[in-house]
């Protein structure tokens, strides 16, 4: 493994590109303060919205939202200095926390009209559990389903404009041919958010209708920098967002992916196969905002990424219905031995044969 010199991103996640020892988010990064003109973005945000905006107060816009910072965020901002009329919708997170729950009800208190949808949970359990099984990757129907299902309300509602949140594969170091991309395509769905999964054989809201050319889907990190520390900051204030107390398993951040147990599993896996945990993800992203020095970025992954969410294994096994035993068979069968070892703790199962550096 070798490891972004700006960053901690290595070279085993997934299409991240190296120029010069480089990963191509924190080129990004450099690019975006460097040769976008975010005003001049702000003031094409602004026509875009005249274009859908309506005036007798019909919704114009759906905006995902579970209630976390980069939705809220979005939300408001769209409905209070874009005058916009949003429709906020939820697609159920799979093993919902407390403060997941907590934090949606006050995202909606706050002002917003809302839809959850939840899918037949056995179903939706299903899924999980064989995608978890092929895959080691259990949040694989939700990551379909937040694009499939909200499409399928867009086209219901009449609701032509869709307002997503960061474009994931350009601002973490994915595919950086879609950095100039300003809508979401079929062709992109199917290839980053997909995978290869059939998700039509899978029921009614995973069935992504025929979209192109009369819904209109972004992202709001096409139109001003992405900023997730000011995106807490707004929604703590706007919306009544709850940080936790002390930070997310497995790291240091307090204000990320709070609304699914899976996630930290989902997390767990990426180190699993990648070498790639929520630490290092959270210490990446923290370097290219210069909030946090490289060399700080090493040490916090070193003694926190790959952590195994212990508390969560009782709800783990109950969910994917399997004792310890085969659960643990199943994560084995995904781990890349090629950089990872086993070690004797519950909590770090498995660590780096080459620790970041």
């Amino acid at each position: 493994m070798i490891w972004c010199k700006k960053c901690v991103t290595p070279d085993t996640r997934p299409r991240v590109e190296f120029t010069d020892g480089v990963c191509n988010a924190c080129l990004w990064h450099e690019k975006k303060q460097t040769e976008i003109d975010w005003s001049a973005r702000q003031d094409e945000l602004r026509k875009l919205c005249d274009r859908f905006r309506k005036t007798d107060g019909s919704f114009d816009v759906i905006i995902p939202c579970s209630g976390g910072k980069d939705g809220s965020t979005v939300a408001w901002r769209m409905k209070h200095e874009f005058k916009m009329h949003p429709l906020c919708v939820t697609f159920a997170p799979q093993m919902p926390t407390p403060i997941g729950r907590r934090n949606l009800q006050n995202f909606i208190q706050s002002g917003f009209d809302h839809i959850l949808l939840s899918p037949d949970p056995h179903l939706y359990r299903k899924l999980a559990r064989q995608s978890f099984i092929d895959r080691g990757m259990p949040k694989q129907p939700f990551v379909c389903g937040i694009s499939t299902a909200l499409f399928n309300v867009a086209v219901r509602f009449e609701i032509p404009f869709l307002m997503y949140g960061e474009q994931a594969e350009v601002e973490y170091g994915g595919n950086s041919e879609t950095g100039t991309l300003q809508e979401m395509t079929r062709a992109f769905l199917q290839r980053f958010y997909y995978e290869g999964d059939d998700t039509e054989k899978w029921g009614y809201w995973w069935k992504l209708p025929d979209f192109e050319g009369t819904l209109y889907s972004t992202w709001w990190s096409f139109w001003e920098h992405w900023n997730p520390d000011e995106h807490s900051r707004i929604a703590k204030e706007k919306c009544g967002m709850e940080l936790l107390v002390g930070g997310s398993i497995g790291t240091f951040t307090n204000g990320s992916q709070l609304d699914d147990m899976l996630q930290d599993l989902h997390m767990f896996l990426a180190y699993c196969k990648f070498g790639t945990g929520r630490c290092l993800s959270d210490a990446s992203i923290e370097v290219r905002q210069g909030r946090m020095s490289r060399q700080q970025g090493v040490e916090v992954v070193r003694k926190l990424d790959g952590t195994f969410p212990l508390e969560y294994l009782p709800a783990y096994l109950a969910y994917f219905g399997m004792n310890e035993k085969e659960f643990w068979k199943v994560i084995e069968k995904h781990v890349n031995f090629d950089i990872l070892y086993r070690t004797l703790e519950k909590t770090r199962p498995y660590r780096l044969i080459k620790e970041v550096e």
